[in-house]
This record gives structure tokens, C-alpha cells and sequence, in this order.
């Protein structure tokens, strides 16, 4: 049962196979939360990332038939997942797990894990409400808790690392803990959005740098709200790395400023703040952990040739009434969350939020989009290598 008597947890339900091994061999650990709808992500992720990977999900009512059933594909069609990848599942704890009857009737094959999870789906009952509210700082805990490594990167479920980026991470955190460990010490990992026409994720930086150029990469959420990775500076990072520069990571700058609202995805230690679990649904869940870190006196560096990925350019014209609402929500909520961080850390009284609700923000940039003269798709990219990771399944 979490803090607030609203969910229960089951930590480890499908531990990986070999998880004493990958996470004593790892000095970082991939952790991530997702509803049934996107599990298939789970096997993008485990092609690339090859260190341990912890995953929470939101499994309330017959969503556990679907998470099952998921799991026991992805586990069965991919190697990498069984033995690498542990799994814990959260619901409400009014809707307690149900189990399907039809799971028997259904075959499938390993070859599309996005079209698998469709199929899966069918096992929800229909007659079932959906779930409006999602945990995701509570899962994001759930998650990182069952990390054992002394560091841990959070991402969300779709945003893909390049390849050797735990073997990079590992060995760049190894020189950092053979100096003098920083506790207070985060690490930014810059992210990127891919237009829909790019079939693979890019390998390295050159490869992101070119898709950069050619207007087929992006800043994530640069045209939906550039506070997200503003404070990161990326224009000092979209640099070509040397030709004598190594596989490792270095720092490559740090950061100096603190823009409220920024929400980088960083490689903590452990010692850092959890997320605040008070948010529940859109707005404010990473943001206020950067807050709290800044309070704490945290320091923020940018890593040289670590970065993130994300399939689609992100708009706000999809975006459903219910997010701009809960936003609205979570706005009061971070007001008192300030309030009493303030009040813990002995810091005078934070300053009011200023400027118009976010809700009329969003939904004013959301009619300025729709009046902006559209830029014709840029052509398709060449294929790329058959045997590298799909990306548009």
C-alpha cells in the first residue's frame, strides 16, 4: 500500500532471470513505469540498454490480464527482457487485479510487439471504466526503489537509449566513483524527438547531429513547452564530438543556471530526492524533483554523447481535456509542495506562481498551432540496416 491508501504495489512479481548478476555488474540502472497500452516499448528498450532494467505497471481491474499476458510474450520472444528486465505492478486499490479467460485463444508471433500488444488488449473487459488517474511519480518510486545499483536513470517507456549507453554510463560512473564521489551530483542526459518519416533511432550523436540538420530532430517538447529541456543549454551540446574523442562519456559543460519547470532526464545517485508522489496525472511530476534538487544544492552536468529519443514530433493538438485539467490540479498541488519543502529546508516562503492558469496557456497555444502554416513532410529517409532495432513498428 503506497503513502496515501489509494494503491497497492507488488514489487518484483517477474524478477529478470539474471538480476543479481546484471545489477552487480552495472553501476546504473534503467528505470521506467507504463500502462498496459505500451509495454511493447519494453523490447525496444531491452534490445539497446544493456544493463539492468526495472519496470513498474499500472495494472488496475482486467489491465492485469493484458500485463500478463505482455510480460509472458516479451519474456518468452526476447531473451534480453527475461533476463534483464524485472517487473512490479501497481493498481487502485479498489479495482484489485482480474485475470481473463481468453488468454488460451491467442497466438502470436515475435516478429511486431506493438501489433502483439494490440492483440492483447482484447483481453480488458469492455464493460470496464478506464482508469483516468495514473500514479506515475508512485511508479517511478516503485521502480527506482528496486534498483540496487548506487545510480539510477528514470525515463519514460518511449524514449530509447543508443546502443552501449549502460556500458558507457557504467564505465564513466566507475572514474567518477574512483575520484571523489559526489552525492550532490546529477547528470543530464539531453533528449531528442524524431519526426515520424525516421525509421531508426540514431546510433551515436554524429547520426542525431545530421538528423538535427536536416529538420528531422529535435529539442523534446521544444514546440509544446521549451521550459522542458530549456535550462539544459542544448545549443552548447549540439556540437560534433571530436574524432579523437573515445566511446566513454565525459562532462562535457555544466550547468550554472535553474529556470523553474525545467524537467531534464538525469543519472542520479542514490542519495537523491524520490519524486513527489502528491502528483498524480499530468504536470508538475518531474519538475518538482528538479526543484527540490536545486533547493538541496544539487550540481547539474551535461553529459558529451549521452542522449535520449523519442518516436514523433510532439504537439499539443492531441492533447484530451483531461490532461489540461489535471494540470490545472497539480498546479495547487506544487504551490503546497514549495510551501512546505520551503518550510523543511528553513528557506523563506516561495513567491506565488504568476501568469495566466496553465490550462489557458495550453489551450492558447493549442489555437495558435492550428492557425500556423503547415511545413510539408520531409522525405522519407533511406532504409537502414535490416538488423538494427526497428523503430516505426
Amino acid at each position: 500500500m503506497d503513502s496515501s491508501g489509494n494503491y497497492t504495489t507488488y514489487a518484483f512479481v517477474w524478477p529478470a532471470q539474471e538480476w543479481d548478476v546484471v545489477t552487480a555488474e552495472s553501476r546504473v540502472c534503467l528505470a521506467t513505469q507504463a500502462s498496459v497500452e505500451h509495454l511493447f516499448w519494453v523490447a525496444w528498450q531491452a534490445e539497446t540498454w544493456t544493463g539492468p532494467m526495472s519496470v513498474s505497471i499500472f495494472v488496475p481491474g482486467s489491465d492485469y490480464a493484458v500485463a500478463a499476458a505482455m510480460v509472458s510474450y516479451l519474456r518468452r520472444c526476447f531473451p534480453s527482457v527475461q533476463e534483464r528486465v524485472s517487473f512490479h505492478l501497481v493498481h487502485t486499490r479498489t479495482r484489485p487485479p482480474r485475470s481473463s479467460p481468453h488468454l488460451e485463444m491467442l497466438h502470436l508471433t515475435c516478429e511486431e510487439p506493438e501489433d502483439s500488444n494490440n492483440v492483447l488488449l482484447s483481453l480488458r473487459d469492455k464493460n470496464e471504466p478506464r482508469e483516468r488517474r495514473y500514479p506515475q511519480n508512485l511508479m517511478r518510486n516503485i521502480a527506482r526503489r528496486a534498483c540496487p545499483c548506487e545510480y539510477s536513470i528514470t525515463v519514460d517507456v518511449d524514449m530509447l537509449t543508443p546502443p552501449y549507453m549502460a556500458d558507457n554510463l557504467t564505465g564513466f560512473l566507475s572514474g567518477v566513483r574512483s575520484g571523489e564521489p559526489c552525492w550532490k551530483c546529477a547528470f543530464v542526459v539531453p533528449v531528442y524527438e524524431l519526426h515520424n518519416t525516421v525509421t531508426y533511432p540514431p546510433e551515436d550523436k554524429m547520426e542525431l547531429l545530421r538528423l538535427v540538420l536536416k529538420g528531422l530532430a529535435r529539442r523534446f517538447h521544444l514546440k509544446v513547452y521549451v521550459k522542458n529541456q530549456g535550462n539544459s543549454h542544448l545549443e552548447k551540446w549540439e556540437i560534433e564530438p571530436r574524432e579523437t574523442d573515445s566511446g566513454h562519456y565525459n562532462i562535457l559543460y555544466n550547468i550554472t543556471t535553474y529556470q523553474e519547470f525545467w524537467e531534464p532526464i538525469m543519472v542520479l545517485p542514490y542519495t537523491a530526492p524520490l519524486f513527489d508522489e502528491r502528483f498524480i496525472g499530468y504536470g508538475f511530476t518531474r519538475s518538482s524533483q528538479v526543484y527540490e534538487m536545486h533547493c538541496r544544492g544539487f550540481q547539474f552536468h551535461v553529459l558529451d554523447k549521452a542522449f535520449l529519443t523519442h518516436r514523433d514530433f510532439q504537439t499539443t493538438s492531441n492533447y484530451p481535456p483531461t490532461r489540461l485539467a489535471q494540470i490545472e490540479i497539480n498546479k495547487v498541488r506544487y504551490q503546497m509542495f514549495k510551501r512546505e519543502l520551503h518550510a523543511s529546508l528553513g528557506l523563506s516562503p516561495p513567491s506565488p506562481l504568476k501568469g495566466p492558469p496553465l490550462r489557458q496557456q495550453l489551450l492558447a497555444h493549442k489555437s495558435r498551432s492550428h492557425h500556423t502554416t503547415r511545413i510539408s513532410s520531409p522525405r522519407k529517409l533511406p532504409p537502414a540496416d535490416q538488423s538494427k532495432t526497428k523503430e516505426d513498428h
